[in-house]
């Protein structure tokens, strides 16, 4: 069949077939391929070559992805994988831990002893704090002095702890003290206030975990703070939005917050207000005789008596005393006032409104929908009710000074943030559809490859090889025109139709020669 084609039709045969062979077998191997599933995640170096360490000795096929921190394995084995390799201690998840003296040598020094120990601990602390479920990676650095006899307050044992956490996670205070306690409670000799924690960009997170005082707010102050600005802003936000859209108005807050606990004792006395307490009244009265010596003044008074003396002068008294206390109590208010502490002193709120978006018209009047939307600003009465919604929404007093501040700017609508999404949540959520999928593509494939290649070579071939009497033409035109109609007669008009067709270079030979032909 090949023999008669041109060398031409028989490269493009050739070249069909074996493409068409080569993408069923790519096709083939493809689909055969195993859907390969998450094993283990956000790995660091250490667990993840020890884990392809593992899977190269029981020749389990595995691919590497996130950077060398996600290993995947066929999804038939993932389980039964996860369950070896925790036998084994795998991941580890925190560095080296106290494994490290399961195989030990009878030659370590005291030195080595107690560097592995640090290790060990300092990896122990760092697998139980990644068990929250914010926390997607964390260090523990401890500095433990040797004791010494004489010692003092400067050599004694501190802590540093590193967290990175997931995407749009935080810490809570709790939660930071929880840590600061827990590394505290594990080492000896290490105080809380000793302990730093930071997070994956450097911001200290343990400022009054251990009760020490900053410069300034406290932990706890400041996240109060945090706490009642945000409520504030959530208020005006959620208010803005159905006024002026979802996602036009952006509010910031903040405030000042006095945390000074105050304890005032007030005394008051009302001079007007008296009240008689308690009254005494006494009366004395007394009556007597007092005798007393009579006589002529002089000389002979005072000479001794005689015979006959002079009889002696009487006088009678009477006493009458009265005794009269009045004891008043001044009326007295004693006030104690203690005022609240974190009471706000001042607020300041901006917020940042969209404006309005027109769609262009064309020359007609009518809306263009291949141009873009133009931006309109909103009218200062628009402003100034907005201005109103915000006071009224964040408790505004003109005694504490608040300050507002409404501006209308035009947003870039034609950015969204994506929401963030952790590594592990993105590669929990399978697709169970993905293996049938595949199939999928491989019969389409091998239908277009069945129809569109196969079937047309075939057809060919069997045309080309079938014999001329069945098909009603003849292979060939006769080069004379003698010769062609002889091979004319008796033919009819569908058959020289069909072999003008099939012989066009013949046809138009013949065709010349009956022109250059006398008549």
């Amino acid at each position: 069949m090949l023999s008669k084609f041109s060398i031409n039709q028989r490269m493009i045969v050739l070249i069909a077939l074996a493409g068409s062979i080569a993408g069923l077998i790519a096709v083939t191997l493809w689909t055969q391929q195993p859907d390969m599933q998450v094993l283990f995640t956000n790995l660091n170096p250490e667990d993840a070559s020890g884990i392809v360490d593992k899977l190269k000795e029981t020749k389990v096929p595995y691919e590497m992805t996130g950077g060398g921190t996600t290993v995947l394995v066929p999804s038939a084995q993932v389980h039964e994988l996860r369950l070896q390799l925790a036998t084994q201690g795998l991941p580890h998840g925190g560095g080296v831990g106290f494994e490290i003296f399961d195989r030990t040598s009878i030659g370590t020094s005291d030195f080595v002893q107690k560097l592995n120990y640090r290790r060990a601990l300092q990896g122990e602390l760092a697998r139980t704090i990644a068990q929250m479920p914010e926390i997607e990676r964390v260090r523990v650095h401890l500095a433990t002095p040797e004791r010494r006899l004489f010692g003092n307050d400067d050599n004694r044992a501190r802590a540093s702890i590193v967290v990175s956490l997931r995407n749009g996670q935080a810490l809570a205070k709790t939660q930071v003290n929880g840590i600061v306690h827990l590394v505290a409670s594990s080492v000896e000799g290490l105080h809380i206030k000793d302990v730093t924690v930071v997070d994956g960009h450097g911001r200290l997170l343990s400022s009054s975990a251990g009760g020490d005082e900053a410069a300034g707010l406290t932990g706890t102050q400041l996240e109060y703070q945090r706490t009642i600005e945000k409520d504030i802003e959530t208020r005006i936000q959620t208010m803005l939005e159905r006024i002026v859209g979802q996602n036009k108005a952006v509010v910031r807050v903040s405030s000042l917050l006095d945390f000074r606990k105050i304890e005032t004792t007030e005394e008051r006395y009302d001079p007007n207000g008296q009240v008689v307490r308690s009254e005494q009244r006494g009366q004395e009265k007394s009556n007597g005789v007092n005798g007393v010596a009579g006589g002529v003044p002089g000389v002979q008074s005072n000479l001794p008596p005689v015979a006959e003396q002079e009889a002696a002068q009487t006088s009678s008294t009477t006493n009458q005393t009265k005794n009269e206390t009045v004891n008043y109590e001044i009326s007295r208010t004693v006030s104690r006032i203690v005022e609240s502490s974190g009471s706000i002193k001042q607020l300041s709120v901006a917020v940042l409104v969209d404006g309005v978006y027109e769609a262009a018209k064309a020359a007609d009047g009518k809306p263009a929908a291949d141009q873009p939307k133009k931006y309109v600003a909103r009218s200062e009465e628009d402003m100034k009710r907005i201005e109103e919604i915000v006071k009224k929404a964040m408790g505004y007093s003109a005694e504490r000074q608040d300050q507002v501040q409404v501006t209308n700017v035009a947003f870039d609508i034609g950015t969204d943030e994506p929401s963030a999404q952790g590594i592990e949540a993105a590669a929990d959520v399978a697709n169970p559809f993905i293996p049938y999928l595949r199939y999928g593509v491989g019969g389409v494939f091998f239908l277009l490859i069945l129809f569109m290649v196969v079937r047309p070579l075939l057809s060919m071939l069997g045309t080309s090889g079938a014999p001329a009497e069945s098909v009603g033409v003849t292979p060939e035109l006769p080069a004379s025109v003698s010769q062609v109609e002889a091979a004319l007669e008796g033919t009819s008009r569908t058959q020289l139709i069909q072999m003008a067709r099939n012989n066009p270079d013949s046809t138009a030979v013949v065709v010349k020669q009956w022109l250059k032909a006398p008549l």
